[in-house]
This record gives C-alpha cells, structure tokens and sequence, in this order.
C-alpha cells in the first residue's frame, strides 16, 4: 500500500466550551463512573467519519505486516483483511481531528471532567466477526497513570454494538474502588481479571448502542468486552481525555502530535497530584501496538 498522503491540518485552536449534560447526567457519570448519551453525535459527521473509516479499512487491507498506524490479527491477509486497530487516526484524516477537538464530545468532556480538557489519544478499534478478540477487564488510568484520576474516555459506534458482537461492559460504581493491580505474579498482564469478584460480574452492564450514541466510562471504571461470536464487526471510535492539570508519569501507549493539546480551555499552570502509591506499568517507549497484541504475547 502506499504511504497516505500528509493531511492539511484543519484543527486551529480551541472552542469555547459549551454545556451540554444536565446536572442529573453528570451525577450519574459521578456514581456509576459511565454515561451514555442517546443520539448525541451529528449525523452528517457520523457519515463522514464513517465513510473516512471504510477508506483507511480498505487502505489497510493491502497490508502484508502491521505497522505504527495499523495492528492486524495474525490471521490477517492482504484480500482477506482482518484489522483490529487503527492508532492515532488523527494523524491520518481531518475528520478525526474535528470530532475529537471541535464536535460535541469536547463539550462532553469538560462537562464531565468538570474543567479545561486536553487530548491524549484515539484509536479506532474494530472487534471482528466470527471470534473477534475479547478484551479482559481493566483500568485505562494504571495502563497510562496521570497525575490525578480525572480522565474519560469517549466511545462513538459506527454500527450497532451489542452484546452478540462484544459490546463494552462495565461494573457500576468500580471507580470509587480505586485501581486495580494490572500485574500478576510479576508479569504485566493490562488486565484486573484476577481482582474480579462474584459481586463485580453479578453487577456487569452491557453498553449497547448504536450510531448516534456516545458513551462515556472514567478512567478507574472497570471495563472490558466479550468475543465478537456474531457475523457483524463492531467498530468504535474512541477518544481518551485528561483534565487540563493531569499529567502522565509515564510513555504514552498510543502516541500522535495532538498528544496533550487542549480540547477546552486554557492549559493547566500547575500539575494536581493524587496521594498514594502508584503501581506502573512496564515502560511502553519502544513502542505499543494494542491491547490485543499483549493479550496474545502474554499466552505464549
């Protein structure tokens, strides 16, 4: 395939924030540590940001090996492609600088986060049809631990995502636990499984949404999804936002040149730190292609 095209920035600064969620939405963010918002995303941008999607799809398609932007399944062929991931999508197309930075989820953010708002990263996960991967249960915040806890990530589905086709699943309320230890028995597994509790699977709800749907889940939020067992790929895009004054203390897993701009607001003078210990994960510097890859390397 050959090299996509450098792209003319679109993006040139940041919007004035405007408020989107009620208090009552914001509140059930706080207690539940996720939200969805129904029909909260522009139809015509959907459009465009799906239409962009197939294109880098059928881009990727030709691929022989994975690269920095693309990870592919092992079964992966170029006329039989099986993508998982594209990363920092915002390096590839204008339409995913606009909705992370200028649509409605920036608003969103801020509401929640409930100040300024910078960006830390995208992705655009596609759970496969016919045994798609399943994502074990997990923290985004011990897999790129900040200065504080404040972060969210928005997920906007390009097509229905269910619970037959490994929708997100999330345990109400896990965000107040604190984190989770990702390691076990020495070994960095990015997964809490063996944390989890017969009252944390008694209480697992699936986010099912459709196109239109936003959903948001904190960064302490337990998460993860099953195998895709269904004939139908589900694909999301989703975006991570930090608070202005929260700062990584370690490499970025997924990295792009829109690391940490701002989305709303003004930057943070000052970093707000969180006491207590913090358990690190390994140092992701050279490099980090997917959750899925790590699943696969830690059961060899």
């Amino acid at each position: 395939m050959s090299a996509i095209p450098a792209m003319k920035e679109a993006w040139s600064g940041t919007r004035a924030h405007e408020r989107i969620l009620t208090n009552d939405q914001v509140e059930e963010y706080r207690g539940a540590g996720f939200l969805t918002i129904r029909n909260a995303f522009d139809s015509t941008l959907l459009q465009r940001l799906t239409a962009t999607i197939d294109r880098l799809w059928n881009e990727g398609s030709a691929l022989e090996n994975k690269t920095r932007h693309f990870d592919l399944d092992p079964a992966h062929r170029p006329g039989n492609p099986r993508i998982r991931r594209i990363s920092s999508p915002t390096e590839l197309d204008d339409v995913f600088v606009e909705v992370a930075f200028d649509s409605v989820l920036g608003d969103i953010a801020a509401d929640l986060i409930g100040g300024p708002v910078k960006f830390y990263h995208s992705k655009v996960n596609f759970k496969l049809p016919d045994g798609g991967a399943e994502i074990g249960w997990h923290q985004d915040w011990p897999v790129f631990p900040h200065t504080n806890t404040n972060i969210v990530a928005l997920s906007i589905p390009i097509n229905p995502s269910r619970s037959g086709n490994g929708c997100l699943q999330t345990v109400p309320g896990s965000h107040k636990q604190g984190p989770r230890s990702h390691w076990v028995n020495g070994q960095y597994a990015l997964n809490c499984n063996a944390s989890m509790s017969q009252d944390d699977f008694a209480r697992v709800v699936d986010n099912e949404l459709d196109p239109g749907d936003v959903v948001a889940h904190h960064g302490l939020a337990v998460h993860g999804s099953s195998a895709n067992l269904s004939d139908m790929i589900r694909t999301t895009y989703i975006i991570q936002y930090v608070a202005a004054d929260a700062f990584a203390y370690t490499a970025p897993v997924i990295d792009s040149r829109h690391r940490n701009r701002m989305v709303r607001g003004e930057p943070a003078r000052y970093a707000r730190v969180e006491q207590g210990l913090i358990e690190l994960p390994p140092d992701f510097s050279a490099g980090y292609s997917s959750i899925y890859s790590l699943q696969e390397s830690n059961k060899r």
